[in-house]
């Protein structure tokens, strides 16, 4: 009997054990998906957080024409003009400039490296983010520059019965040469260049019986030596003019027209993501190297304007009505940065309002500095930047 008692509490005393590993893991398990919940939650709050104002971090006195110019340059600013080029850190301390005459500047930029270029004239200054500064001369008048991420430029040249686009190294070394001719190609509308330099994208316009016919043409200058002129892909679009066409990023390009987009993806050759029409007139076009959209006003005069963005997936991931009229919008990030006058607002891409205000005095700039909620501020005479305070 006593063999048997000691065998039924080694039994329960067991059952007891399973029993109390079983609840601890339970427990644990719970207290687990709370912890969970409660940090998704509190993310969730923070990332959409809304701001009721902002405190100033620096601010200094503007000393140059209201002609000069302002873009977003790593976490500062680059300020040009006519008669040259000046990058700042976000608290105004300058970090190159360069000196240079041109009738009319047409800036681009990537990483470290800045194009400058001489509408209508033969002048490219390259800029390599070091203080390092060199000079190109092209041997046609300038239609647009643009630059990779390791200076590489492609210049769009016009010429009397031919166009030419060029490439050259950050040195001002030629690379690649290439032509088309006016009466059998069309007109050039817009180039882009892939960050690596690697590839290029063109829109071109002709005419044919009377009709339009828009051609988006892509280059590839590593696989497409195998290509005849380098061409790995040409798409007609008809009577769609395709006035912008943009690599986002090093692997997507964009189409956009006047009444639709085209989405590729182009590691070595391109293709088809996605085509979609674009219902109403578009009224601005937003793109980074993350997204990609569109704002188009209401069917109706009294409808609002009605915004979208989507992933460089082609997924929808914003579809919402915009109830203010802004001046200047576009992408930083994954936000969306509009103002008007004196007043600004700022979207998160969820749609989600991070900020909404007005200043003092009438905006010409808010460009992204350092920092989730710190912003450069220009104005007729100061530029600050500012912290996005409760």
């Amino acid at each position: 009997m006593a063999i048997e008692f000691e065998k039924h509490n080694l039994r329960s005393y067991e059952l007891k054990q399973q029993i109390h590993r079983r609840n601890r893991r339970l427990v644990i398990a719970v207290g687990a998906i709370l912890a969970v919940l409660i940090i998704s939650i509190s993310i969730y709050f923070v990332i959409n957080k809304s701001y009721t104002g902002f405190e100033v971090i620096h601010s200094i006195e503007r000393s140059d024409s209201s002609s000069a110019k302002y873009l977003s340059y790593k976490s500062g600013v680059l300020r040009y003009s006519r008669d040259g080029a000046v990058a700042m850190d976000s608290g105004g301390n300058q970090l190159w400039n360069g000196t240079f005459q041109m009738s009319d500047p047409m800036v681009e930029i990537s990483g470290n490296f800045v194009a400058i270029s001489d509408r209508g004239y033969k002048t490219v200054q390259i800029f390599d983010g070091e203080g390092g500064m060199n000079t190109v001369e092209v041997q046609h008048p300038i239609i647009m520059t643009k630059i990779a991420k390791q200076g590489v430029i492609a210049v769009l040249m016009k010429g009397n019965k031919a166009n030419y686009i060029s490439l050259y190294d950050k040195d001002g070394g030629k690379l690649i040469d290439s032509s088309t001719i006016a009466a059998k190609d069309g007109f050039p509308i817009d180039i882009d260049l892939s960050e690596d330099g690697r590839k290029l994208v063109t829109s071109y316009v002709s005419l044919s019986s009377g009709s339009l016919q828009s051609n988006v043409t892509f280059y590839n200058f590593g696989v497409g030596q195998n290509y005849i002129d380098r061409i790995v892909g040409a798409f007609p679009y008809g009577q769609t003019l395709i006035a912008d066409v943009e690599f986002l990023g090093n692997d997507t390009v964009a189409a956009f027209g006047d009444n639709k987009y085209c989405l590729y993806s182009m590691k070595e050759l391109p293709d088809i993501i996605q085509e979609e029409e674009i219902t109403g007139e578009v009224k601005s076009i937003l793109h980074n190297n993350k997204y990609f959209g569109f704002v188009v006003p209401g069917a109706k005069d009294q409808e609002l304007s009605q915004i979208m963005l989507f992933d460089l997936g082609g997924k929808k991931i914003l579809d919402k009505k915009l109830d203010y009229e802004y001046e200047n919008i576009y992408l930083s990030g994954d936000e969306i940065i509009m103002h008007s006058g004196q007043d600004w607002m700022i979207w998160r891409v969820n749609g989600k309002e991070k900020i909404q205000g007005t200043f003092d005095n009438l905006v010409s700039y808010i460009l992204p500095s350092k920092g989730n909620n710190k912003y450069i501020i220009i104005n007729g005479t100061n530029m600050q930047e500012v912290s996005l305070i409760d």
